[in-house]
């Protein structure tokens, strides 16, 4: 028989408390690993939890969409480009139209020119929508507030897809809670991946594992 190790894409949760431990580093990541590869990548940021009562919310959301709006589209060989073409934008713009006209608001971008789509921010996507169930794969994240911790890890985890995770906080009893639930990046984006760790999802996200001993024991016989 063939070995084989199959990834099989995500839609990947970000969650952001009420304290964390750097405000601007932390829209900064947001917006850099929000749209990285135009949002092409099973690992990119997809849904974004925010904490209702965060610190200076009206002033982090303007931040957000500030920086969003300075992102420049182009060839991907040049170093000051962040969104790039991507053959499915006639796909992508459909399903987002669709998840508007659902009641979804849309705070940012989502118009299409060519093969290029504005990175765009979407709020309050219903779960029964494309655009939130499945894996959009284009520069779009969803936005959605909480009020209690344990909730929100339980939406994050209302999906087929279960590949990475994010939570950004100073509570290490919510760090280790989201631990038990998810593969978590702490402080950092769900988009963070090194070759030594044992990379690879649950559910309808793959099977076996990537980096590199352990994908090497998945290919091997061991005798």
């Amino acid at each position: 028989l063939l070995q084989v190790v199959m990834e099989l894409g995500g839609n990947a949760p970000y969650m952001v408390e009420d304290l964390v431990p750097d405000l601007e580093g932390t829209i900064a990541k947001l917006v850099h690993k929000g749209f990285y590869q135009s949002g092409q990548s099973c690992i990119h940021m997809q849904r974004l939890y925010v904490k209702a009562l965060i610190q200076r919310i009206w002033y982090w959301l303007y931040t957000l969409i500030a920086a969003i709006k300075k992102l420049k589209g182009g060839d991907p060989r040049q170093d000051d480009m962040s969104i790039w073409p991507k053959s499915s934008a006639a796909t992508v713009e459909k399903s987002v139209n669709e998840t508007v006209k659902a009641g979804t608001k849309l705070l940012v971008g989502g118009k299409r020119r060519g093969a290029f789509m504005e990175p765009m921010i979407l709020e309050d996507a219903p779960f029964d929508t494309d655009a939130k169930k499945e894996e959009i794969f284009s520069p779009v994240i969803l936005l959605y507030s909480y009020n209690d911790f344990k909730e929100a890890v339980k939406e994050a985890n209302n999906t087929h897809y279960s590949l990475q995770a994010s939570v950004f906080t100073h509570d290490l009893n919510k760090a280790f809670y989201a631990f038990e639930h998810r593969g978590v990046c702490l402080n950092d984006s769900p988009s963070m991946r090194v070759d030594s760790q044992p990379y690879g999802g649950i559910i309808d996200s793959g099977i076996q594992r990537e980096g590199v001993k352990y994908v090497m024991d998945d290919m091997l016989e061991t005798k």
